[in-house]
């Protein structure tokens, strides 16, 4: 939609616009500074332009064809009509003047009585009178009456009206309550409030403080905590982002001039602009330590802005705006006026993004907020190639409904992670919520039917890419979804160590993903860039990394098998006739073990049952069978015995 320009009121300067969701709210010129509300200018009314009317002639024209009128008029055969204001007939009332003789009376009315047809004028003067008199006592006692007749209707509508709506009232009964709603209601507040103390944090909102144009997308970070931590989860979730930190941490340098170390808190903010142009990027610095005017001017490497009140350096590409000796805020130079307008006056957030922004909390290590539709929009100026097509799969995943999107994140003392999905106008939240639940609890499902076309070349690399659908089952067992009066909210709790799991497995997996032909058949081959043994014990024998945290059974023995390329089946009925589930959850972190030590901790965990889960290992199907000790024996199978040998 191309940008919207409204003039100021005080001196008509014009002040663009993105679009028209910022109408209804006030803004300040960027001329004189006066605050006013941001509305379409009124169009201008084309002026009426009156008709010439033709003018009357005074007299009466003259005619062209004379007629003869007799002088003798004949006598009404019928009630007289009312005859017109201008004529005179008192000067003839007594005796049976004619019409000649009452028109007599003045030269005007002389003239226009012998004008006059033969059956215009009354028999005689006095009936001629008297007429006109008695009509004009009727019209005011008919006027008199409607006037009555006119005030008791209205009165008696009035009443009636009244009166029924008092009956209504007394007998339209109350809209009935349901008990079993307002019992949803007060338990969804509750379960939200719950949610909300789980939180590690408790800052203030966000802040869009010293931004120079609407933000689409806002990024705000603790550089310090993530890049100079000096424990292991920190160091390793720093460590494992691979290109995606190298990439931040420069952009980083590039545009505060500062090191990540040296930065308590960075607020990036992205206006998108028209499509097929470079979106436009402002950042927000909070130093750690307070740096001297000199440093600043070393560091920004510009010249100073002529303005006394505002200290704004222009550099080549970029402008800073120092705000104190720890706060700074820079924003490309084509904007250095409107950033220096920025500083008495905080940005104005969209419709869509204000309520997020009201929920946010800036303690948080990560926390990203942006608007669904614009970025899929703009995805084709933000992303390069490879990433467009993953953007489309985001949008596609997250459905219609969603209009904004918040995540966060905080690494201590454990992974939480918080999604907050503000539904579109024509949707609910109670609609996002129950889509959102759908789509996570299928995200593992889906991944690990594209991990099995990945083909990586490293043991190391396909370990994690194979476990990486079990980390995302464990990110659904761990994460809880609630409404919020504005939003559904995602609470993810996890250990410490899954976010240096969850960076690694994401990043190795989106890796392999861009060397993967997903329209390739999978083809399970027994060299898979190693060698696996031909028979099913010694593929047992291989090592598999294990660290689950309430995984489901069957995913656990998925991925087991998945790891030693052999297929796995799970009795389903002999598990259900003995008591169990294949949901039990698998809690352990073994490490790197093999295979059958792996699924010895699980056949041990349910070794004391009254039907104990056992083994089989069918090696002319080349494949295992989880079943029960008594629905072994009953089908002749014989059972694996896992325990490791002495």
């Amino acid at each position: 939609m191309p940008a919207i320009s409204i003039p100021c009121p005080t001196c008509g300067a014009a002040l663009k616009l993105p679009d028209t969701s910022l109408l209804g709210k006030k803004a300040k010129c960027p001329k004189c500074s006066q605050r006013f509300v941001l509305a379409l200018p009124a169009e201008e009314e084309v002026p009426l332009q009156l008709a010439e009317v033709p003018v009357l002639p005074l007299a009466p024209r003259m005619g062209t064809s004379a007629k003869w009128v007799p002088d003798d008029l004949p006598v009404f055969p019928t009630a007289p009509q009312a005859a017109p204001a201008v004529f005179d007939f008192s000067a003839g009332a007594s005796g049976s003047a004619t019409g000649a003789e009452n028109a007599s009376a003045s030269p005007a009315n002389a003239a226009l009585a012998n004008a006059l047809p033969a059956n215009a004028l009354p028999a005689n003067a006095a009936s001629a009178k008297a007429v006109p008199r008695k009509r004009r006592r009727g019209n005011k006692t008919g006027l008199i009456a409607m006037s009555v007749l006119a005030v008791v209707v209205v009165a008696g509508v009035s009443v009636a009206f009244f009166v029924n709506k008092n009956q209504v009232a007394q007998g339209k009964p109350a809209p009935a309550v349901n008990p079993a709603w307002e019992q949803k209601k007060v338990e969804l507040a509750a379960s939200n409030e719950s949610a909300e103390s789980l939180s590690p944090t408790s800052g203030k909102d966000i802040a869009l403080d010293y931004i120079p144009f609407t933000p689409h997308l806002i990024c705000h970070l603790h550089p310090a905590d993530l890049w100079a931590g000096r424990d292991r989860e920190t160091a390793e979730f720093q460590a494992l982002l691979g290109n995606l930190g190298l990439w931040l941490k420069e952009e980083i340098i590039f545009r505060t001039r500062f090191q990540p170390e040296e930065i308590a808190e960075l607020t990036f903010a992205v206006n998108f602009g028209p499509r097929m142009s470079k979106p436009d990027v402002a950042a927000v610095v909070r130093l750690k330590e307070p740096q001297t005017k000199s440093n600043f001017q070393k560091q920004f490497k510009g010249q100073r802005r002529a303005d006394p009140n505002i200290e704004i350096y222009e550099s080549t590409e970029l402008c800073f705006m120092l705000i104190d000796n720890q706060t700074f805020a820079v924003a490309p130079l084509a904007m250095s006026e409107d950033l220096a307008l920025s500083r008495n006056d905080a940005a104005l957030a969209s419709p869509a993004m204000e309520p997020l922004l009201k929920e946010s909390d800036r303690d948080r290590h990560v926390t990203m907020i942006f608007d669904l539709k614009l970025l899929d929009s703009h995805r084709e100026d933000i992303f390069m190639i490879q990433m467009q097509q993953l953007a489309d799969k985001f949008v596609l995943w997250l459905g219609s409904d969603v209009e904004t999107v918040s995540w966060s994140m905080h690494l201590k003392p454990n992974f939480y992670m918080e999604t907050l999905l503000h539904n579109a106008s024509d949707s609910s939240v109670m609609k996002v919520q129950r889509h959102a639940q759908l789509q996570f609890s299928k995200l593992a499902e889906d991944m690990l039917a594209g991990v099995r076309k990945m083909k990586p070349k490293s043991i190391g690399e396909r370990e994690i890419i194979g476990r990486f659908p079990a980390m995302l089952q464990a990110l659904d067992v761990g994460t809880t979804a609630h409404i919020a009066p504005s939003c559904a909210r995602l609470i993810t709790i996890l250990p410490a160590h899954a976010s240096a799991n969850l960076a690694a497995g994401a990043l190795l997996t989106w890796n392999q993903s861009l060397l993967t032909n997903f329209n390739d058949d999978v083809k399970v081959s027994k060299s898979d860039g190693a060698s696996v043994p031909d028979k099913i014990v010694d593929r047992l024998q291989m090592k598999v990394l294990i660290d689950f945290r309430r995984t489901p059974l069957q995913e656990a023995f998925g991925y087991i098998g998945e790891s030693i390329k052999t297929e796995v089946t799970i009795d389903g009925d002999a598990l259900k006739g003995a008591g169990f589930t294949q949901n039990m959850p698998q809690t352990f972190d073994l490490g790197s073990v093999t295979a059958q030590a792996a699924l010895h901790e699980i056949i041990l965990k349910y070794a004391k049952e009254r039907d104990p889960l056992v083994l089989i290992v069918d090696e002319p199907g080349k494949k295992l069978l989880l079943s029960t000790k008594v629905k072994a024996e009953a089908d002749g199978l014989k059972v694996f015995d896992t325990a490791p040998k002495k």
